[in-house]
Parts: C-alpha cells; sequence; structure tokens
C-alpha cells in the first residue's frame, strides 16, 4: 500500500478569499471526496494561487491525478453556476497526464438545480467525460451522458421552448450531410459552445464544423479551449466576421451567411420548411423573403446596413429546396399576412401538385411580425 496520502491542491484563489470558500470546501468534504475516489480518508492539502481555471480542486494519488469540480455557491444566476465548468474541464483535457479522470462533486444547493436546462448541461458534462461523485444525495434523478446526435438537439430544443433565453449555441445537418454547430463567443455563450463541441467529440463519427458567431469584438473562443476542440480531431473550426460576411455581399447577389443560419435558428428553431413541415434537415435551406440582390439595389442604404438586412433573423424562412425553388421564382408567394398564394401562372396538374405538396396555407402566426411583414412588402415593391 502507498504510504503517501493523496494530496489535494485547491486552486483559483481559495486561500485569497477564506471566508467566502470556508464554509463549504471543509474538511469532512475534502474527505469525502477523497474517500469516494481513492478508499481513502487521510490526506494532505494546500491552496495555489492560479486564476481561469474553474472552480477546481485537484487529488493526487498514485501518479494519478483526479480533476474534481466544486461548483461556487457564492455565485447567484444559471449561468454563472456553470459558466467555470467548462473552463475546468478544458483544462483536464490539456493535461498531458495518462492517468487522470474528472469528476464533479454536489454540494448543498440553494437554488433549483432540478430544472431541465441544469439536468441538460449536467448530461453534456457526463458526455464530455465528467463522472458524478455524489448524485443521489442531490438530485431525483441519474445523469446519463447523451448518445446520439439527435437526442441532444431535441432535448436542447425542449428548453428553449420552455425558456427563450436559452439561446446560444445550436446544431443542424446541412446539405452535404455535415453536422452544423453555431455557437457564439461572449461570456455564458462561448462556455455552452466549448462544452457542447466536448460532448460532441464523444459520440460524433464524422468530423463536424464549428461556426463561430463573433459578438462584442470577440471573434474566437479561448485559445487553450481552441486548443482542445482542435485535438480533438472531429470538429472544424470556421471564422465566421462581419468583414467576411461584408465582402461577400459586395462580390455577390447571394449571401451564405452562418449569421443569418445562426439567427434562424434563434428565431424558428430546428429547421423545417415553413410551407410543408418537411423537417429533414438536410433538406432545408435558409430562404430570405427580402431577397439579397434586391437588397443590393437599394443604393440609399449603406454596405453595413445591407448586411444588417440581409442577415436579420425576421428576413428568413426554412424551405425545403422545392419550396425555396418555387418560392424565388415566385411560382409561390406571400401577401403581407404571410398568407401562402400561388401564382396565376400555374393551372391545370401542376396546381393541383402544388396545392398537394403545400399543405400550409399560412407561416405559423407565432413567427410573424411588423419586421416580417415589411420584407414581404418589400420583396414584391
Amino acid at each position: 500500500m502507498n504510504e503517501t496520502p493523496p494530496h489535494f491542491s485547491i486552486k483559483n484563489n481559495y486561500q485569497k478569499y477564506p471566508g467566502k470558500y470556508s464554509d463549504f470546501l471543509t474538511n469532512d468534504i475534502l474527505r469525502d471526496i477523497c474517500f469516494r475516489i481513492t478508499g481513502r480518508e487521510e490526506y494532505t492539502v494546500d491552496f495555489i494561487e492560479e486564476t481561469n481555471v474553474g472552480k477546481l480542486v485537484l487529488l493526487e494519488y498514485n501518479n494519478a491525478v483526479f480533476y474534481v469540480l466544486v461548483p461556487d455557491l457564492a455565485v447567484n444566476g444559471r449561468n454563472s453556476y456553470f459558466q467555470s465548468f467548462p473552463t475546468s474541464i478544458v483544462k483536464y483535457y490539456n493535461d498531458p497526464c495518462m492517468e487522470r479522470s474528472i469528476y464533479f462533486y454536489f454540494l448543498p444547493f440553494k437554488g433549483n438545480n432540478t430544472t431541465n436546462y441544469y439536468k441538460f448541461l449536467y448530461r453534456l458534462m457526463a458526455t464530455a467525460g465528467v463522472s458524478f461523485l455524489n448524485t443521489s444525495e442531490y438530485l431525483p434523478f441519474e445523469i446519463h451522458p447523451f448518445t446520439t446526435l439527435e437526442d441532444i438537439v431535441a432535448i436542447r430544443e425542449s428548453n428553449r421552448n420552455r425558456n427563450k433565453s436559452n439561446n446560444s449555441t445550436y446544431i443542424t445537418k446541412s446539405s452535404d450531410n455535415t453536422v452544423e454547430i453555431f455557437g457564439k463567443t461572449y461570456g455564458a455563450n462561448k462556455k455552452e459552445t466549448t462544452l457542447l463541441c466536448l460532448a460532441l467529440s464523444n459520440i460524433l463519427s464524422e468530423r463536424a464544423k464549428l461556426y463561430i458567431i463573433c459578438e462584442q469584438n470577440l471573434t474566437n473562443l479561448p485559445a487553450p479551449d481552441l486548443a482542445v476542440i482542435d485535438s480533438l480531431n472531429k470538429i472544424e473550426v470556421v471564422q465566421t466576421t462581419t468583414t467576411m460576411e461584408r465582402r461577400e455581399l459586395e462580390l455577390n447577389n447571394s449571401l451564405r451567411s452562418a449569421r443569418f443560419i445562426y439567427n434562424l435558428l434563434d428565431k424558428l428553431g430546428p429547421k423545417k420548411c415553413a410551407f410543408c413541415d418537411c423537417d429533414i434537415p438536410q433538406l432545408i435551406q435558409g430562404a430570405h423573403i427580402w431577397p439579397v440582390a434586391k437588397i443590393k439595389r437599394q443604393h440609399q442604404l449603406t454596405l453595413d446596413e445591407k448586411l444588417k438586412y440581409s442577415t436579420n433573423r425576421d428576413n428568413g424562412l426554412w424551405l425545403c429546396e422545392n419550396h425555396h425553388k418555387l418560392f424565388d421564382e415566385n411560382l409561390i408567394m406571400l401577401n403581407s399576412n404571410g398568407e401562402i398564394q400561388f401564382s396565376s401562372e400555374i393551372s391545370g396538374s401542376s396546381l393541383t401538385y402544388l396545392t398537394g405538396s403545400t399543405p400550409k396555407t399560412s407561416l405559423d402566426l407565432e413567427f410573424i411580425n411588423e419586421n416580417v411583414e415589411l420584407y414581404i412588402t418589400k420583396r414584391y415593391s
């Protein structure tokens, strides 16, 4: 038996604020963590001043390193509670030590950590490789990792429908069957993007693309996060900036914009044709109501204004390939109230076919607003 007891390294400036953290990083807590992982109750401990590692406790024993994520009970808010964990998980992935594992240790929680959103993030953490030490003492359910992309998308959308503020990262598939991740770079958004990528890397068999949607002058994820995502060789990172999109808009009468797709996912949810309810993502495209070519001809607008209209969430619909083509050719049209109409040029068997293949008679009311009505008017003006 190894005579050297397990050793704790308490990180993230815990020793700097002893009054703030001493209430929950007690000897009893450390002893319980130690016993659950190593089977031993005696341990040594020291404090290490190191920032930007999340709320992290390291336990070293028998040449192995055990990362233990400990929630910071001093923070308020759902995003603040989770924001530090992806940072610690990234540090874990970057650790060259071959003998390592990562855990989560629950502490008494004053709020409600059993919501569907919390459950979703716990499951993402489990999919990313985190084991939970004492779930049964704090949660009425077990935490199971996701096993399929479709499961993640369905639960993500279910959470979004319950709380419209859950809107930072989205997943879909392109026409060539590539898994596409759209994530933002600011605050808690970037951490959810990182956590989602780490989780997906463990269940995807094919290579995916991560489109980084920059905001507040941030054009990328943190360097350690990018390094880990790149090292896993499962996800290609694609930079998207307004400069790049502005340049494409200058050169073309169409715009393949990651920001536009992100905005449609944010407003409309998963890909589903607005005219026929086809929900096969590989067949669904983002269609502009006010076409980009028409926007470009508005000489009174600046280039930035044209880009704003071309990527606006209210200037788009999900349409299947057939209905997108029919819409572009104005064989199917919309009136200002969002009602679907057929061109007078269509008659006979063609009209019968279109009527049968277009079961919707109008856009869903929840997605119609004054901006949508304005874009429809501009389309036909």
